[in-house]
C-alpha cells in the first residue's frame, strides 16, 4: 500500500489518525477551514501541555542521576532494575524540594496555569503554587505517538499513598490509558500480558517479556479492553495472586467478553506478582506459568477449588456443588 495504509496497519489506527500522525511528522498543516476558532485554541493548548510534560520528564530523568536522586537510585537498585530498562522507561525522580521543578518549567517559559492544567502543580490561595509530586520515583506515561501525557509517582518508603497519579487533563484520560503500550504494541507477537502495576510491567520487560502492559486506573475499563484488543488477539491476565487480585481478574474477564480477544488467566505460584516470581525463581518459571495459562472455565474452577478443603469428603462435595 501507500504511506497512509502502512501507518494504519503498523499503528493499527484509523485513516484520520494516520493522516494526523503523518502531517505532524512532516510538519504539514492540515486544512483548518472546518475547525472553529475554539477548536484551534484547544489544539494549541493541548500542544503546550504536551510540551510541559516533555520538559518535566527530562527534569525528573536528570534528577535521578544527580546526588539528589541517590535514595531513588538505591530503591531502583534494590528492585534490580538495569540502567537500560530505566532509560527505556524514562524513569526519574521528583526531588523533595518541589520548587525546583517549578523554577525549571518557568525558566522554560511555561506559566503556572499551564503547569497546573497538566497536573504537575496545585494552586492554593494560602500556599501559592505547589508541586503534585515530590520525593518519589517517577514513571512517565507515554501515548502511542510517543508523547508524555501523564506521570505516576511512587514513594521510597512504606508511607501512603504508595502511588500518586496524574488526574485527568486535556491530554490524558486515565480510563483510556495503558502503561507501556508504546513499547509493547510492536513487540507483542499478537499477545499482551496485562498486569496490575508499573513495577510488574518493568520487571517483565527486563526479563524479556516485552509485551507486558498495565491499566492506569484502579480497575480495568472497557476503553482499555477495546484498545488492547485492537493490537492483539490474545490477552493474558496476570493480576496479583491475593483475593483482591483474583476478583479483579474475574471482573476483567467479563469486560473482555465484549471484545474479540481470546482471554486467559495466569495462575501465579511462588509469588504474589510477576516481579516476585521472576526474582525468586527466574524467567523459566514465568515462561511455564504463561504456557499453563487457564481459560475462563479453568480459571473459574480453580477459584472455587481454592475455597474448599478438597482433601476431605465434605470439602469435595462443597467444591462439586459450587
Amino acid at each position: 500500500g501507500n504511506v497512509v495504509t502502512f501507518v494504519m496497519k503498523y499503528e493499527n489506527c484509523t485513516f484520520p489518525e494516520a493522516i494526523k500522525q503523518l502531517a505532524d511528522k512532516a510538519g504539514v498543516a492540515l486544512p483548518e477551514m472546518e475547525y472553529s476558532e475554539e477548536a484551534k485554541r484547544r489544539e494549541t493548548r493541548r500542544q503546550r501541555l504536551l510540551e510541559v510534560n516533555k520538559e518535566a520528564a527530562k527534569f525528573y530523568f536528570y534528577q535521578l542521576r544527580t546526588p539528589h536522586g541517590a535514595k531513588a537510585k538505591e530503591y531502583l537498585d534494590k528492585r534490580q532494575l538495569s540502567d537500560e530498562v530505566r532509560k527505556n522507561f524514562g524513569l526519574g525522580y521528583a526531588p523533595v524540594r518541589g520548587e525546583e521543578l517549578l523554577a525549571y518549567l518557568r525558566q522554560k517559559g511555561f506559566s503556572d496555569d499551564l503547569i497546573r492544567d497538566v497536573g504537575l502543580a496545585k494552586i492554593d490561595e494560602r500556599r501559592g503554587t505547589t508541586t503534585q509530586f515530590w520525593n518519589r520515583v517517577m514513571f512517565p506515561i507515554i501515548d502511542l505517538r510517543g508523547n508524555v501525557i501523564a506521570f505516576g509517582g511512587r514513594v521510597l518508603d512504606d508511607s501512603k499513598p504508595k502511588y500518586i497519579n496524574t488526574s485527568d487533563t486535556l491530554v490524558y484520560k486515565k480510563s483510556n490509558g495503558v502503561f507501556a503500550m508504546n513499547l509493547a504494541k510492536n513487540a507483542n507477537g499478537n499477545q499482551f500480558i496485562l498486569v496490575e502495576g508499573y513495577m510488574d510491567v518493568i520487571a517483565l520487560h527486563q526479563a524479556g517479556f516485552t509485551n507486558a502492559v498495565a491499566g492506569l486506573g484502579t480497575a480495568l475499563t472497557s476503553e482499555q479492553a477495546q484498545l488492547l484488543s485492537r493490537y492483539a488477539s490474545e490477552i493474558l491476565i496476570s493480576y496479583d495472586a491475593d483475593e483482591a487480585g483474583q476478583k479483579a481478574a474475574a471482573r476483567a474477564l467479563s469486560i473482555f467478553k465484549k471484545t474479540n480477544a481470546k482471554i486467559k488467566v495466569l495462575h501465579l505460584s511462588g509469588g504474589k506478582d510477576p516481579d516476585e516470581i521472576i526474582k525468586n525463581y527466574g524467567v523459566e518459571k514465568m515462561k511455564a506459568i504463561i504456557t499453563g495459562a487457564a481459560n475462563e472455565v479453568e480459571f473459574a474452577l480453580l477459584r472455587e477449588h481454592n475455597k474448599y478443603d478438597v482433601a476431605s469428603d465434605d470439602g469435595k462435595r462443597q467444591y462439586l456443588q459450587a
